[in-house]
């Protein structure tokens, strides 16, 4: 019985605050009801297009992450560092376990061993003053 008074009341205050308002909706009401049908659906329809595009621009924010998180995770493979996500799912290892990684071979020399030669010097003080 509460909830019906409050309710009564806050309607009321609506018709305080917002006489014009309400007096356009009443005419519509009396005079076209149809029109206020379509008003209603077009409101309908406007509040489904404005859920519609929050759920796509939250679904294109959330995708963008993941590929931001997936290319600093492939920059930091290629360094050298292992990045442990919490997408990942990898066997966590006891204390103490030693596990080790092949790293990539060194290039070869771009230039032959019979360019250039090794002269092997000694430094010799000069009395000159």
């Amino acid at each position: 019985m509460n909830f019906l008074t409050k309710l009564w009341n806050s309607i009321v205050e609506g018709f305080k605050n917002t006489p014009l308002f309400v007096f356009i909706i009443l005419a519509i009401l009396v005079t076209a009801p149809s029109l206020l049908g379509y008003m209603l659906y077009a409101i309908l329809g406007l509040i489904i297009l404005g859920v519609a595009a929050f759920g796509i621009l939250a679904w294109r924010m959330r995708r963008a992450q993941r590929e931001v998180m997936d290319q600093f995770r492939k920059q930091g493979e290629k360094s050298g560092h292992q990045h442990y996500s919490y997408r990942s799912r990898r066997q966590t290892t006891n204390e103490g376990d030693v596990s080790i990684h092949a790293t990539q071979a060194m290039p070869e020399k771009r230039i032959s061993d019979d360019v250039g030669e090794y002269v092997d010097f000694k430094e010799e003080k000069t009395n000159d003053k």
